[in-house]
């Protein structure tokens, strides 16, 4: 049968259920199509010690044996920091060899980090970052039947847990959060009136390669052409264009 889940975006769907709005503005894909693919979202710490997760022991572990596990589901997540040049391993242990099971283990694991130097990187970047100095704790990626079936089973999955790469996404498509309390048939007159307007002026964008999503290489509208780019503060930005415009 079809089924419709949120692969993206499920905090904005929370603030619309929280201020009742009926409406919201989506992008429909087949997610069964093998261009969309599935990732994770791997912690990365600078001075989280391996012995330092509260109900988690910790067990030495050569790298390869420690990926096979984590692919097994019987580990939550493996430990990896390099030291001289070489993998150092650390395996929690799970008790539990379910998706739903591991991902409670996971749950937990990640509320005993709270409050500490933890941020989350891109799966395909890890070794980027273990080359830096960054200890990266890796898990398993799931699969799209696996995710599937959690959403099905009103299960869902926790905060970064989950990264889909989808071709073609659009991006910049700001609606009028009036429009989204409108009746359906309504809202969808105003929304496709928005899209034709804005695709008559080349102003809606998407993703050129998804593998690049977030790091800032985005298909300018037509008629434009990207001569640089830097990291800018918003408040910067805008000082610096109010005294452009005088």
């Amino acid at each position: 049968g079809k089924h419709y889940m949120v692969v993206d975006g499920n905090h904005r769907k929370k603030v619309l259920e929280i201020i009742k709005c009926p409406n919201a503005a989506c992008q429909l894909v087949d997610y069964h199509a093998p261009e969309i693919k599935v990732g994770s979202w791997f912690p990365v710490s600078k001075i989280i010690s391996h012995t330092e997760i509260n109900g988690f022991a910790p067990e030495t572990v050569d790298f390869e044996a420690g990926m096979r596990a984590i692919n097994r589901m019987e580990a939550t997540f493996l430990y990896v920091k390099k030291t001289n040049g070489k993998k150092e391993c650390y395996l929690y242990d799970s008790n539990e060899q379910t998706v739903e099971g591991v991902i409670a283990q996971q749950r937990k694991f990640i509320s005993a980090t709270e409050g500490r130097d933890m941020q989350y990187v891109a799966d395909d970047r890890w070794e980027e970052y273990l080359n830096l100095g960054y200890t990266v704790f890796y898990r398993r990626i799931y699969s799209k039947d696996e995710i599937l079936a959690e959403a099905v089973a009103g299960r869902q999955m926790p905060p970064k847990s989950t990264r889909h790469v989808i071709p073609d996404r659009i991006i910049r498509l700001n609606l009028h959060l009036g429009w989204l309390s409108e009746t359906p048939e309504v809202a969808k007159e105003l929304m496709d009136a928005s899209l034709k307007r804005r695709l008559g002026e080349s102003s809606i964008r998407r993703y050129t390669d998804p593998g690049e999503e977030g790091r800032g290489l985005l298909e300018p509208a037509e008629g434009l052409e990207v001569v640089g780019s830097r990291p800018l503060g918003g408040a910067w930005l805008l000082d610096a264009l109010w005294r452009r415009l005088g």
